[in-house]
């Protein structure tokens, strides 16, 4: 067997290990598509919450807890994250994770990020070295985004939530327990950001 085979097979072991591990941790549940004729379903962990699932995306190797009420979602398709709906609400979270191979700073990630949204008034405008959080709001919908930035493997991971304005003080809550539960993988997390919404 050549060493090419044998490196494949040993990352598919650790892919098998680490999500063995976390299914071990506690019970798997799956959570349905939005596309009522697509079977594929999104694996979530239980968390010590009772209001929160754990995603975790064994391609880039982080985790953030959903909230439960997030009751369809799809995976991306390149596999680097997911879309988690709260049809109630109307509301989206989005994860994602990607390799940075044309070496952005976090500052150009940020000024891209800040663009694509048409610049928008910041309500929430924090950057530290490796990391920054937006937030604003355009009338009925608000906007929340969190992007952190691994130097070492050259990738960022994110996730962002999409909102009922009139639910801020629900989405508050929210979006303080996913911050404080995102575990982007590999990035020196020099004090959690905090901010306010």
């Amino acid at each position: 067997m050549n060493m090419k085979k044998i490196a494949v097979a040993l990352m598919g072991v650790a892919c098998i290990a680490s999500t063995t591990a976390f299914a071990a941790a506690g019970e798997v549940f799956t959570i349905k598509s939005s596309n009522t004729d697509s079977v594929e379903v999104v694996q979530v962990f239980k968390t010590n919450d009772k209001n929160y699932y754990q995603y975790y995306n064994s391609q880039f190797g982080y985790t953030i807890d959903i909230p439960k009420t997030a009751t369809q979602a799809d995976v991306s398709e390149n596999g680097d994250g997911c879309y988690f709906q709260i049809p109630k609400d109307r509301s989206v979270i989005t994860t994602y994770a990607a390799k940075n191979s044309l070496g952005f700073s976090v500052d150009e990630l940020y000024n891209m990020d800040v663009g694509v949204n048409g610049s928008p008034k910041l309500s929430t405008d924090i950057k530290t070295k490796n990391s920054y959080i937006i937030a604003w709001t355009d009338g009925k919908v608000s906007y929340y985004h969190e992007l952190y930035v691994n130097e070492k493997d050259k990738s960022y991971t994110a996730f962002s939530v999409t909102y009922p304005t009139n639910k801020k003080g629900e989405y508050a809550d929210i979006i303080t327990h996913m911050n404080r539960s995102f575990i982007p993988n590999g990035v020196k997390m020099e004090g959690r950001l905090t901010r306010d919404i």
